[in-house]
């Protein structure tokens, strides 16, 4: 679990003191997306892309 965060609203109106840097989805660009279906992340290689009327979406290659 990640450290809790530390806040205090400055005069400036900043309200971070301390926060950890990067993000909650590692790898590259992230390196997840979204399941169209089921909504969670997983790496792109888990994926399956498929053609919807607007364009093509992805979706658990294993199913959701």
């Amino acid at each position: 679990m990640k450290d809790d965060v530390k806040t205090k609203v400055r005069a400036g109106g900043l309200r971070y003191e301390s926060k950890s840097t990067g993000t909650d989805f590692p790898g590259p660009y992230g390196g997840t997306m979204s399941c169209f279906m089921c909504g969670r992340h997983v790496p792109r290689s888990r994926l399956q892309a498929f053609k919807l009327a607007t364009g093509l979406k992805f979706r658990c290659r294993d199913g959701c």
